[in-house]
């Protein structure tokens, strides 16, 4: 549910403000909602870039949306018609990041399996992760 809400909150952020200011200003609660929830925090900044990164496209500050319509002459009216199949696959890929955190967390468990939760094991071979 703090996912949820938290995905909820970022798609409204992300719409106003840019992602890194964002973060800036948020990293706190983000971390705390993640330590309160039990949430692996890597999980967590995955799905808030996510979110943040449809930011990107969604009016009234969509600003890579206002460049790639200026760029092509287009105006920015029909661009955001054009652009709605990509916000229903962005919809996907975020309830996607929040329901599947073992798929998203496979890469980081692969390269860097301290930054999940692993630590090494006794034996010295290899790492023992959480369930």
């Amino acid at each position: 549910m703090i996912m949820f809400l938290l995905v909820v909150l970022f798609v409204i952020v992300g719409d106003f403000i840019d992602a890194i200011p964002a973060i800036i200003i948020f990293m706190p609660i983000i971390n705390k909602l993640a330590e309160v929830g039990g949430i692996n925090p890597v999980h967590m900044g995955v799905v808030i870039i996510t979110v943040l990164v449809f930011g990107l496209i969604t009016p009234p500050y969509g600003l890579s949306l206002l460049v790639a319509a200026k760029y092509v002459g287009v105006p920015f009216g029909r661009a955001l018609v054009r652009s709605l199949p990509l916000y229903v696959v962005f919809f996907f890929t975020i309830a996607f990041t929040v329901l599947a955190p073992k798929v998203v967390l496979w890469l980081p468990k692969q390269f860097l399996p301290e930054s999940v939760g692993c630590f090494k094991s006794p034996t010295g071979a290899g790492y023992i992760c959480p369930p």
